[in-house]
């Protein structure tokens, strides 16, 4: 395994009566196991493309090609998307350590003064795009592209199509009339794969690739995760299942309606915004679900901590744990006793850091906060991948404890009619 999961913490056994009960943990255990063998049955169906697809070799090959041309031709590749269509491609990117890959900058909000500096620095000739939009029409990424676009072919001329790339899926939608009307290459997005799923696609794994993210090991990593998780005869032996019971037990019988996912990595802080979509959006209907908060250790030992340690006992604790001792530059020893720094004395900052989230941890446990820890050897593209499709299975298998639908998003689309209203009476 990638991770190792300890969910003792959570349990009355552990922190007494803020845990969850064994009573409630093993009914909610059971109710997985039924959750698990539906998401067996459906995998095993080719229902499930977003699970499935980290299974797959076949597309890598033309998607390292195509990753090839623009690390060729581009120095920025621009990634317009919101949502599904860019969290899951920045928690991978977030990853990259080549120094020869392209910048590859998000681009998922449509705040004017952000875009206005979108190619800042960056000759135009060497500049590309990935436009990404599941439905083809989602307004925030047809507006970047109708803006950003126009500017940049009147810098370089029509010429430009040879590094723009829409992804999209299937039909005549705007942004496929869009990448027709300037000849921009157009791959399919799965229609059978949700945004918010879609990470392990071409939508993750493309701009992965252009960062020089290794995709094969993020496929593996996932595809390790959910071969053990469907050949699994107990859902005591399947992380995500354990997860899930966890957190839908701790939601209904100790009312905890938060759960902070605080990584000790700055690699990790984009994969926990990924999680607060995945988390919200497949959970959070009916009425049902619990609130995905992102935290940072150890920046918000020092914003964030004094609340969760004192304040209102409604919130449970993952802490993604990689070892980091003996890791990173080491502190003058000299200079440090010089100080009165006994502690630091010949320490590396990774040693600081391992101290940091092993304190965080215990004082939440001190506390009597249910606390679970995903500790990781390393942060590397099959741990992230590994992770990730962690967090897939415990979202549908919540979902299914929650019994809500984790693949649809019918509130969200209020807000998306009521903007375009806006917009067309404020023409008139």
């Amino acid at each position: 395994m990638q991770y190792r999961q300890d969910i003792s913490a959570c349990l009355s056994t552990t922190i007494g009566d803020r845990g969850v009960s064994e009573k409630a943990f093993s009914a909610a255990l059971e109710a997985a196991q039924d959750a698990l063998a539906w998401l067996r049955a459906e995998v095993d169906g080719g229902s499930l493309a977003a699970f499935e697809v980290c299974r797959q070799a076949s597309d890598l090959a033309d998607l390292e090609k195509l990753a090839g041309e623009f690390r060729q031709r581009c120095d920025t590749v621009a990634v317009l998307g919101t949502g599904g269509s860019s969290l899951g491609g920045q928690a991978l990117c977030a990853l990259s350590t080549d120094q020869t890959a392209p910048n590859v900058r998000f681009f998922d909000n449509v705040d004017p003064a952000t875009l206005d500096r979108a190619f800042a620095g960056t000759a135009p000739e060497r500049a590309g795009l990935v436009i990404i939009s599941k439905s083809g029409g989602t307004a925030e990424t047809l507006a970047q592209a109708l803006t950003i676009v126009p500017q940049l072919i009147d810098k370089v001329g029509e010429s430009l199509h040879h590094r723009i790339l829409v992804i999209t899926e299937p039909g005549d939608t705007p942004l496929r009339r869009l990448a027709a009307r300037w000849n921009f290459a157009v791959r399919d997005h799965d229609p059978g794969i949700e945004g918010r799923y879609a990470v392990f696609s071409l939508v993750g794994l493309l701009p992965a690739l252009i960062a020089g993210v290794d995709g094969k090991a993020v496929r593996a990593g996932a595809a390790t995760v959910l071969a053990e998780a469907l050949a699994a005869e107990n859902t005591a032996d399947v992380p995500a299942a354990l997860g899930a019971a966890v957190s839908v037990a701790l939601c209904r019988e100790r009312q905890i309606g938060i759960s902070v996912l605080m990584p000790y990595s700055d690699q990790l802080i984009k994969f926990a915004q990924w999680y607060r979509q995945l988390w919200a959006e497949s959970l959070g209907k009916g009425g049902a679900g619990t609130t995905p908060v992102e935290a940072l250790g150890a920046v918000d030992q020092h914003s964030q901590l004094q609340l969760y340690l004192d304040g209102p006992a409604d919130k449970m604790f993952t802490i993604v744990a990689p070892d980091h001792a003996g890791t990173g530059a080491k502190v003058d020893a000299g200079l440090a006793d010089e100080l009165g720094l006994d502690y630091l004395a010949g320490r590396t900052v990774g040693d600081l850091m391992a101290a940091e989230q092993r304190a965080t941890v215990d004082s939440l446990v001190g506390e009597k906060c249910p606390t679970r820890v995903l500790a990781v050897d390393r942060v590397d593209a099959a741990t992230v991948g590994a992770l990730m499709m962690h967090y897939m299975l415990e979202s549908v298998i919540a979902a299914r404890l929650f019994d809500v639908n984790p693949f649809d998003q019918p509130a969200v689309e209020d807000s998306k009619v009521r903007a375009r209203a806006y917009l067309k009476a404020a023409k008139t």
